[in-house]
């Protein structure tokens, strides 16, 4: 889990991202925090003018992110990479290969 923080007079803001729920941010503002997953709607509630120096400042905080690259997680919470080369050379056999339907006794 890697977390971030954008800090302004009266505003602060953490960016968690992980694996399993990808990114979401906590806007705090004086009174009030509230928890996002769409950046977009947490700008709205920030509420800061884009320019401004601090609304420049924490536009370019959050595109610093955007080489992030989400990564696609099947239902069961198993990447696409895991899936490619995970779990040994049997599961990635193809009907043509004689050792398809074959199974190990013990």
């Amino acid at each position: 889990m890697k977390i971030e923080q954008f800090e302004a007079p009266g505003l602060k803001i953490t960016r968690t991202h992980d694996k399993g729920s990808g990114e979401f941010f906590i806007a705090w503002k004086p009174d009030v925090s509230m928890w996002f997953k769409d950046r977009k709607a947490m700008l709205k509630f920030v509420a800061w003018p884009a320019k401004t120096p601090t609304g420049d400042r924490l536009r370019e905080w959050l595109n610093g992110f955007a080489n992030d690259e989400p990564k696609t997680v099947a239902a069961d919470g198993l990447t696409a990479e895991v899936m490619a080369t995970g779990f040994g050379p049997e599961c990635h056999l193809d009907e043509s290969d004689p050792n398809y339907a074959t199974k190990t006794v013990i």
